[in-house]
C-alpha cells in the first residue's frame, strides 16, 4: 500500500562485489514489479570499482587505473565505489512522485543533503550537474577560497515503474581514486568525503540518520 511507508530496510556488513550486487538488486526489483517483494533501500558498500553509467564517454574511461572499470546499466557517468563510501540502492515505485523523474532526483539529493546536516555538513545542489556539493576551503599562501566540491552522487535506472540504482556518498573513502576520472565528466570536478572536510562519521549514524530523513522527507514529496 503506497499510503503508508512499508519499505524493506537491508545492511550488508562486508563490502560486495558490484556485479553480485547488481544481481540481487535486479531480483528484488523484478519481485516488486510482480509484487512479491516491498520496495526495498539497501544500504551498503562495494569493494574498489569504476561503474561507468550510459553517459559515459570513451574518453572519459582513458588513464583509469588503481582499479577495475565495468559497464553499468544505471544512468549517469564515471564514478567511483569503494569502502568508506556508503552506497543507497533505493528501489522504489515511481508513482510515489507522480512517475516524475525529475522530482525523485530532487527527492534524493534533498534527502543527502539533509542527513549531511545533521552532522553540520553544508551542502547545495548545483545546476550543472545531478548530485550533491559542498565548498570546501582551500589554502594556498596565505589566502583561502572557497571550492566546490562532490560528495554524493546520483545515478537510477527505471524497469516497469521501478527506480532502482540510487545514490552513493563519501564518508571515507580513499579520495586518490577519483584523482583518475572525470566525475560527472565535469573537468576540474573534484571529490570531497566527510573525512576530508575534518567531519567522523559512523556508518550507524548516517544510517539512522537517513532512515529518519527519508521517512520525514517521503511525505513531503510524495502524492500519496
Amino acid at each position: 500500500i503506497l499510503g503508508h511507508i512499508h519499505m524493506e530496510w537491508i545492511k550488508s556488513r562486508n563490502p560486495l562485489d558490484y556485479k553480485i550486487a547488481l544481481a540481487k538488486m535486479e531480483e528484488i526489483v523484478d519481485k516488486i514489479i510482480i509484487g512479491d517483494a516491498q520496495e526495498t533501500i539497501w544500504l551498503l558498500e562495494h569493494n574498489e570499482i569504476y561503474t561507468a553509467g550510459t553517459s559515459t564517454k570513451d574518453i572519459h574511461l582513458k588513464n583509469v587505473k588503481g582499479a577495475p572499470i565495468i559497464k553499468t546499466n544505471r544512468g549517469g557517468q564515471l564514478t567511483f565505489h569503494g569502502p568508506g563510501q556508503r552506497i543507497i540502492y533505493l528501489m522504489v515505485n515511481l508513482e510515489r512522485f507522480s512517475y516524475d523523474i525529475r522530482k525523485y532526483v530532487s527527492f534524493l539529493e534533498q534527502l543527502i543533503m539533509d542527513t549531511l546536516y545533521e552532522f553540520n555538513i553544508i551542502t547545495h545542489r548545483w545546476d550543472k550537474a545531478i548530485g550533491v556539493w559542498t565548498y570546501k576551503s582551500i589554502i594556498n599562501k596565505k589566502t583561502i577560497k572557497k571550492e566546490r566540491q562532490k560528495i554524493a552522487s546520483i545515478g537510477i535506472r527505471v524497469r516497469k515503474k521501478i527506480s532502482f540504482h540510487g545514490i552513493s556518498v563519501n564518508i571515507y573513502p580513499n579520495l586518490n581514486f577519483f584523482d583518475q576520472i572525470i566525475p560527472c565528466g565535469l573537468e576540474n570536478s573534484k571529490a570531497t568525503s566527510a573525512k576530508d572536510l575534518g567531519v567522523k562519521i559512523s556508518y550507524k549514524n548516517f544510517d539512522e540518520a537517513l532512515k529518519i530523513n527519508f521517512e520525514k522527507l517521503l511525505k513531503n514529496y510524495t502524492k500519496i
